[in-house]
């Protein structure tokens, strides 16, 4: 028996690790997902648990070979995407990446930007990064994509204001689209607080 949940994250990677598991515990494991659906079936409570890592920082090869290396020690793996585009052949470029993964494809690792990875429960801590150093590069790269996210989103509304844009065009309806702006960037500009001071954490750990 399967049940399909529809849901989107704000905070892509702790939100949805933290939900995944949630649905682990109460004996969901998860099957498929599309962009905004998952697909899940009966399994026992707490058989299995779920860890969200973040890819879209490496090229789409890099981010292949670190899937199959992910399965070869028994571990799935699901790609999942963070943003809601639904068009197809499409480019798109990543500033917060670095070398070709700031180059995204449709095929390739457009809408592909996260890996879900699913253990089965054997008592041993499931973390995919122990090195403070993997940890703070890590986190610094969905920190980053935030943080850009955020400031577009910022740098709009302040367009918003200017004359120009706003002459001939119905007061009530700009301040509506720069109120929803002005949520989203609230929404994006939260976790890259959150990721950052997690950033500052690991290197205190580090000194």
């Amino acid at each position: 028996m399967t049940k399909t949940v529809l849901r989107y994250f704000f905070d892509f990677i702790g939100g949805q690790e933290k939900w995944l598991n949630r649905m682990a515990s109460k004996g969901y494991r998860l099957k498929k997902c599309g962009k905004m659906t998952y697909v899940f079936e009966n399994c026992r409570p707490d058989e299995y648990e779920y860890a969200v890592e973040f890819v879209a920082d490496k090229s789409y090869s890099k981010s292949k070979d670190y899937r199959q290396f992910l399965e070869s020690m028994g571990l799935c793996a699901f790609t999942k995407n963070i943003n809601l585009n639904f068009s197809i052949g499409k480019i798109r470029w990543r500033p917060y990446a670095k070398g070709m993964g700031q180059i995204a494809t449709s095929p390739g690792g457009y809408n592909k930007e996260l890996l879900i990875v699913e253990k089965k429960r054997d008592g041993k801590p499931f973390e995919l990064h122990t090195d403070l150093d993997d940890l703070i590069t890590s986190y610094r790269a969905f920190r980053n994509s935030y943080l850009y996210a955020a400031i577009c989103l910022f740098g709009f509304l302040a367009l918003s204001f200017i004359p120009a844009i706003t002459t001939g065009n119905s007061i009530f309806w700009v301040n509506v689209i720069r109120i929803f702006i002005g949520v989203l960037g609230v929404l994006f500009a939260i976790p890259a607080i959150k990721y950052s001071s997690m950033i500052q954490k690991f290197k205190n750990e580090k000194a």
